[in-house]
């Protein structure tokens, strides 16, 4: 069911012009459930099934590219990166995650596979804008693991427990 209500975030995502980065963020908060009632394996698959239905049947593929390369993977990453003890050392682990998996998408979409309106975007902006949407979205990142904390701690103590009448 959460696979399914992913891959219908990011299909009502195409129709909303500027829910590029949100209907991908907002798949990737739905493996959060998953991940804490069925455990990562099954997590891990329903990334994989959702990351491939998205690249067919989403009309836009740079918002289906977001979910499979930066943000639909981030949460079952983000489990094994919180394991680090040292705070900064975890928060530049979580940002060089990102940020690596940002240059690895735009990297693709800008050169192997590109997407001509991208592309002509990004000539367009000059390399102070580059420079500056960058830092917005490493901004807009540290934001959103903050909220997938949070809204894991709410799914634990508030949705969870009424949860148990279906063990």
């Amino acid at each position: 069911m959460m696979g399914a209500l992913a891959l219908t975030m990011m299909l009502a995502g195409s129709i909303i012009p500027f829910a590029t980065f949100c209907a991908p963020a907002i798949g990737g908060v739905l493996m959060l459930p998953v991940v804490m009632e069925c455990g990562m394996k099954l997590a891990w698959v329903m990334y994989g099934t959702v990351s491939i239905l998205a690249l067919i049947l989403v009309p836009e593929k740079e918002m289906a590219l977001v979910f499979v390369l930066i943000l639909g993977h981030y949460p079952l990453v983000k489990v094994h990166l919180e394991r680090i003890r040292n705070k900064s050392l975890r928060m530049l682990a979580k940002l060089a995650v990102f940020n690596g998996s940002v240059a690895v998408m735009y990297g693709l979409v800008l050169t192997l596979f590109p997407i001509p309106e991208l592309s002509a975007e990004f000539a367009a902006m000059g390399t102070v804008m580059v420079a500056v949407l960058l830092v917005t979205a490493n901004a807009a990142f540290v934001v959103y693991d903050m909220a997938l904390v949070n809204l894991a701690r709410w799914y634990s103590y508030c949705i969870r427990p009424k949860l148990r009448f279906l063990r």
